[in-house]
């Protein structure tokens, strides 16, 4: 009842962080954590999908298995790159001998994306600096200035989160260059990642460990970024990516048009009360990806073109008088796994939209044109997790949804600000309602049915 259509979920287990993302040989290769035993945080792999468009995707053979010294317990996060026409994979051997953590940044090999041969440790345990636990992960490499960087996620020894960056000029040979972050980010910086366009440089990282502030950091663990380039380490003005529930570990990759792209988890650490694991033995997905644009000291997330391909069924309403509420099952406009884009222009009031709903059950996204503030309310969606998770916005003038079997991704402005997460509702749940309190017209509705 609840396997997603569209977004990428596990055939059964648990998925978290996407890994290893890359346009290579005119293929877009995902890896992703997959546990393929039980619904719990143990025994990771890399699963493997690849696509030629980033719609239709063929599962292959697992990428990466925790069977060797330097990752027996788990194959943990890391990142791809291409040299030479072969595609590197870098990871997390993550190693407990008598309950004591090691933590092996690793190097595995393919010439063909199918078969990969592990090199073992490129940066050992033992080359950990001294100012850090072993709380040392998900290596995130990348080209700049000419040199091969790593990006790596560590825990200083007085338990407080920050960022370092290794350097090479082999992909083999690694040495350490210096810590990237100065500022309180909690316990643990997780997925560290970097972007950069023509103008602007982004560095991305997951938190762990930051307090909430009002609207601010609610969730468990943040993921976010800071507005600067590689060694602005007085820089740490951190932005939440995501405003809504489930939303961690973010990858970047560059696509086939050079563009940025963004896949996160719709996910969260520790919190695995999920009804699709009793129900259906699986649980979690990966977000659809996101162009990345780096603009007004912002990074703007839209979905990517290519998603276009999703749509079978179109439907387009213009000039919609709303009076108190309006239900777009009058317009056939309904259902679990769809597109629908609300285009608002100048629009000045208040407006609330009922998602997956039936009777009292309803995933709601509102604006509050007063307060300046967007919303999406989970307490009516269902089965699991509840809530109500809020941000500023100055205007609305655009509503771009997707919705498929238990997630939802709502892109605001194109893409000024995004809200995420899981709801697990029953499967009569498919109506759409449009409400206000002010009498207006909404100029144009578009609805595509996948």
């Amino acid at each position: 009842m609840w396997k997603n259509k569209f977004h990428i979920s596990p055939p059964f287990g648990l998925l978290n962080d996407p890994n290893g993302l890359i346009f290579w040989n005119n293929e877009y290769h995902i890896f992703y954590q997959w546990n393929p035993n039980a619904c719990e945080h143990a025994s990771k792999h890399w699963a493997h999908l690849k696509s030629k468009n980033l719609v239709d995707w063929e599962s292959l053979p697992i990428a990466l298995s925790p069977n060797d010294w330097f990752d027996k317990n788990g194959c943990y996060s890391g990142s791809a790159i291409e040299k030479d026409n072969k595609l590197y994979l870098f990871y997390t051997g993550n190693v407990k001998n008598n309950n004591v953590r090691e933590s092996y940044q690793c190097l595995a090999i393919s010439t063909n994306g199918v078969d990969f041969e592990k090199k073992g440790p490129v940066i050992h345990d033992k080359d950990i600096p001294k100012e850090y636990t072993k709380h040392f992960r998900d290596p995130k490499v990348f080209i700049k200035d000419g040199v091969y960087k790593m990006v790596l996620g560590a825990q200083r020894v007085d338990l407080t989160g920050t960022i370092v960056v290794f350097s090479s000029h082999n992909l083999i040979d690694w040495s350490f260059e210096q810590e990237i972050i100065n500022g309180n980010f909690g316990f643990m910086c997780e997925c560290p990642d970097f972007i950069e366009d023509k103008k602007n440089k982004a560095l991305i990282l997951s938190p762990q460990g930051i307090k909430a502030d009002g609207d601010l950091f609610n969730n468990r663990y943040q993921s976010g970024y800071i507005i600067r380039d590689l060694y602005d380490i007085e820089k740490n003005d951190f932005i939440e990516l995501d405003r809504g529930f489930e939303f961690y570990a973010p990858q970047t990759f560059k696509d086939e048009n050079n563009k940025n792209i963004l896949i996160g988890w719709i996910g969260m650490p520790e919190e695995l009360e999920h009804p699709s694991i009793e129900k259906e033995n699986w649980v979690h997905s990966l977000t659809i990806p996101r162009v990345l644009e780096i603009k007004k000291n912002k990074i703007f997330q839209k979905p990517h073109n290519n998603l276009k391909k999703l749509r079978k069924e179109k439907i387009i309403i213009e000039s919609i008088y709303l009076e108190n509420t309006i239900d777009l099952s009058r317009y056939n406009i309904s259902g679990d796994t769809y597109e629908l884009i609300i285009h608002l222009n100048d629009f000045s009031e208040d407006i609330e939209i009922d998602l997956r709903k039936n009777g009292n059950e309803r995933t709601t996204f509102s604006f509050d044109s007063i307060k300046k503030r967007a919303s999406l309310n989970r307490n009516f969606s269902g089965y699991g997790y509840k809530g109500i998770r809020k941000c500023y916005l100055k205007d609305l003038k655009k509503i771009h949804i997707f919705v498929d079997k238990c997630s939802v991704e709502i892109f605001l402005n194109d893409g000024e600000e995004v809200f995420t997460g899981n709801i697990y509702p029953n499967k009569d749940s498919l109506g759409i309602e449009i409400r206000s309190k002010m009498l207006f017209t909404i100029p144009k509705i578009e609805f595509y049915k996948f």
